[in-house]
């Protein structure tokens, strides 16, 4: 399969991402501060990482801006981010910015994705504070946590 390029938004003309998460800036004659033009050649970009995620140095108009690769190969390839929506990593590796694991969601999306790739703290627990082991039969499940069942009980049974 062959690597697509479209460009970037905003920086049409400028810059191109790919369905492979990579950023490379168009042949183009810019002005130094001074106004003496310069050539820029065609080059992919260097990704730089911050905490856990991938971005890029883009220039327009001598303003330098610092995007996320992520955010740009998706408004680029499906459209611009909806509202309450933020992007999110299929695999939950904020360095995999192909586009098949890239996708728009919600906050709550991006929570169920850490818990189905194994990286929610508090779902990879297996026993209460207390020690009990959750099992489906020692386990409440309420809003978005769960319960021990045993410790649950005795509790209510100090109260009374």
């Amino acid at each position: 399969m062959t690597e697509q390029w479209r460009p970037v938004v905003g920086y049409e003309g400028l810059y191109e991402v790919s369905d492979l998460g990579r950023v490379r800036s168009l042949p183009r004659v810019a002005l130094r501060s001074n106004g003496v033009p310069y050539t820029i050649r065609e080059r992919v970009l260097r990704p730089q990482r911050n905490s856990k995620h991938v971005n890029v140095t883009l220039y327009k108009d001598g303003v330098a801006q610092t995007p996320l690769v992520h955010r740009l190969v998706l408004a680029a390839f499906v459209g611009p981010c909806p509202p309450g929506q933020q992007a999110r990593h299929w695999d939950d590796v904020g360095t995999n910015n192909t586009l098949s694991n890239l996708l728009w969601g919600t906050p709550s999306d991006n929570q169920h994705d850490k818990v189905r790739n194994g990286l929610n703290h508090n779902a990879n627990k297996t026993h209460c504070p207390n020690g009990h082991e959750y099992t489906p039969e020692n386990t409440y499940t309420k809003n978005s946590g769960r319960k021990c069942r045993i410790c649950t009980i005795a509790r209510s049974k100090m109260t009374v």
